[in-house]
């Protein structure tokens, strides 16, 4: 009689942990305190931001300029401290290290810049760059340093030879290649692309994503991709979460969120999107312009903070936007949004939304 042996895994059934879980993350800055009479109130950068990342997964995070993302990417980073809320990477609470930092967070959580120039070390050599990660965080020496180095610059596209020279020597997208080696070097978990592509030209930008792409599907590293720019976004990640003034109000598949929008800022931001029409494209952005000085003068008079932040823009604001922030609500076609319109459902029943017009939002 003959037994068989069944071999038993032992991390089935384990639900993998995120590599990244931010919960209720607010961000503060404080007022400006040398002038009494001038004395402004504390800035909530960012406010009550949940999301998460998966191993191997990349989160787009778009939203216009001074909505917050760069200064979220910083929290994470922990070069700003984090207000109130938790941000645990790979089940451990970064928001517990205090002033000091571990090593094998940095190591861990690794990040690459808009501007590369600026993020290297202009009196270093690009070898010396290198070598002072791969000693620190794999702790390599010797021949090992070299030969690691040489691999990582072949792996994003340059060679050995390039080590020797220092970083005014190379083009935007040649130095943007390094950083991302840099980042790499560590063999991190995640990295924090911030802006990564906006300073480059489009051709340069697509030889950049792709990098990025095939780098991913090598190593497993997540992104959380930080950009404005949505069909770069959708064309790299898997999700997208949109931000504005410091809330997150949509979150979703990429095909998803650019396809059908269940956010009005969300369709704001795609119909925003550069058109080839000069003429047109220029009509646009000044209606855009006078619109919201409009919008920004009645939102500097209204004391409701605690509401929805896109009321002042929105056609489609409901008396309950002034009042409270809507809570998340799941949408049928994959993500969560922050919207009343979607919130109430069959309240809206009823109501007169003709003048709603195209702006009606049915996902």
């Amino acid at each position: 009689m003959s037994t068989t042996s069944l071999a038993v895994d032992p991390t089935a059934g384990v639900e993998e942990l995120p590599v990244l879980d931010l919960k209720n993350v607010s961000v503060r800055y404080p007022g400006h305190r040398r002038v009494p009479w001038r004395r402004q109130l504390a800035v909530d950068a960012v406010r009550d931001v949940s999301l998460h990342i998966m191993p191997g997964e990349t989160l787009g995070l778009v939203g216009e300029s001074g909505s917050g993302k760069s200064t979220l990417g910083r929290a994470i980073l922990r070069l700003v401290d984090v207000a109130t809320g938790t941000v645990h990477v790979s089940g451990e609470d970064v928001t517990a290290f205090g002033r000091r930092v571990p090593v094998s967070y940095r190591r861990a959580v690794q990040v690459v810049w808009q501007d590369p120039y600026s993020s290297l070390n202009p009196t270093m050599s690009i070898g010396q760059t290198m070598a002072e990660s791969l000693r620190l965080h794999r702790g390599l020496r010797g021949s090992a340093v070299t030969d690691a180095a040489t691999e990582l610059m072949e792996r994003v596209g340059l060679n050995g030879s390039h080590l020797r020279r220092h970083p005014h020597e190379f083009s935007g997208g040649q130095r943007q290649r390094i950083a991302i080696a840099r980042a790499l070097a560590a063999q991190p978990k995640l990295i924090v692309l911030d802006e990564p592509v906006s300073a480059l030209d489009v051709s340069t930008q697509s030889q950049v994503i792709g990098l990025l792409e095939d780098l991913q599907a090598e190593t497993g590293v997540a992104y959380l991709f930080i950009a404005h720019d949505l069909p770069v976004v959708r064309h790299i990640s898997d999700r997208i979460a949109v931000m504005y003034r410091g809330r997150i109000v949509e979150t979703g598949p990429a095909d998803r969120l650019c396809d059908n929008p269940a956010h009005p800022y969300t369709e704001a931001l795609l119909a925003a999107s550069p058109i080839p029409d000069p003429v047109e494209q220029r009509r646009r952005s000044v209606a855009r312009r006078d619109a919201l000085r409009e919008q920004l003068a009645s939102a500097d008079s209204d004391s409701g903070a605690d509401g929805c932040p896109f009321r002042h823009r929105c056609t489609m604001a409901l008396p309950e936007c002034v009042e409270t922030f809507p809570i998340t609500t799941p949408v049928s076609s994959g993500g969560e949004v922050a919207c009343y319109l979607q919130t109430f459902g069959p309240r809206l029943e009823g109501r007169d939304l003709t003048a709603l017009g195209d702006h009606k939002i049915s996902v």
